[in-house]
């Protein structure tokens, strides 16, 4: 039971990040009905521009955070601007070419910036043992799930609240519907595109506190993609589930039957659900009629 609870709460950790990541990855595809597949891609570049920050500029992390956050944000807008934007209405094959593409090109300028080699992140977030009657945690993973638990907490506040956020939500539901009352469709496309770059980044700053900084950190990144197919893959609140469930699943895995076991349970349970349940655990099931 001790091993259980501290493999739960270290699956939580990675989860809450995937579940970052992954709403981000839902609100794009939502948004614009693209699947964005250098979202890993992006979670890399969000840890490694916090580290250029830290390292190079010599700040502190809330110093960096916010630097790399209105970095992120800038790179939103560049690859709406000169890669998504002229491919509006391309078909989806294309647009899936073209993020894959873009994958490619932003691990080529990461190794071309800082080269092919592993960092340890300076990070500031208390590192020591909890332990609480037998069960040993990392107060590095519950600091992790509690700031996680805020920006996701931060961000449902946002679309539902705001004026902006329920503009956008209107538009992921029906852009036809939504232009129709004059909402600025466009302007919410790319909006979402800049707050799916800095729900990746943040999900690459907390990633980089609990693994070191390389290339490699798209390969966990890219995970939010099950996250948010096995959530729902249009559901807001199913891409968090769906992060949660994935990070646990991988860390049981991992602890039970070893570490190489974590991406085929990971797949295993995701493809069993797929198959009881085809449109994701919180998805809407879509009837067409004939």
């Amino acid at each position: 039971m001790t091993q259980f609870v501290q493999l739960l709460v270290s699956g939580l950790a990675v989860g809450s990040i995937l579940g970052i990541v992954a709403l981000g990855f839902v609100l794009m595809f939502k948004s614009t009905d693209v699947f964005n597949f250098a979202q890993g891609d992006l979670v890399m570049v969000g840890a490694y521009l916090c580290l250029g920050s830290l390292t190079v500029l010599g700040v502190s992390i809330w110093v960096a955070t916010p630097v790399a956050l209105l970095l992120a944000a800038v790179l939103g807008l560049v690859i709406y601007r000169f890669l998504l934007r002229p491919m509006i209405g391309s078909p989806l094959l294309t647009m899936i070419m073209v993020t894959i593409a873009l994958s490619l090109i932003l691990q080529s300028l990461v190794v071309i910036l800082w080269g092919p080699h592993t960092y340890t992140f300076p990070s500031t977030l208390p590192a020591h043992v909890i332990n609480v009657g037998g069960v040993r945690m990392s107060s590095i993973d519950l600091t992790i799930i509690a700031v996680a638990a805020l920006s996701i907490a931060a961000f449902g506040a946002f679309f539902r609240f705001t004026k902006l956020g329920l503009h956008m939500r209107a538009v992921a539901e029906n852009p036809e519907a939504a232009a129709v009352v004059g909402i600025n469709t466009g302007r919410m496309f790319v909006i979402a595109i800049v707050i799916a770059t800095v729900l990746a980044t943040i999900g690459g700053i907390l990633l980089a506190n609990l693994q070191i900084v390389s290339v490699g950190l798209t390969a966990i990144g890219l995970l939010a993609f099950p996250a948010a197919v096995l959530g729902g893959i249009r559901s807001i609140p199913g891409a968090v589930v769906g992060g949660l469930l994935i990070g646990v699943i991988g860390q049981l895995g991992s602890g039970y039957l070893g570490r190489g076991a974590s991406t085929p349970v990971t797949f295993a349970v995701l493809l069993l659900v797929l198959l009881l349940r085809p449109e994701g655990i919180l998805g809407k099931r879509t009837v067409v009629r004939v």
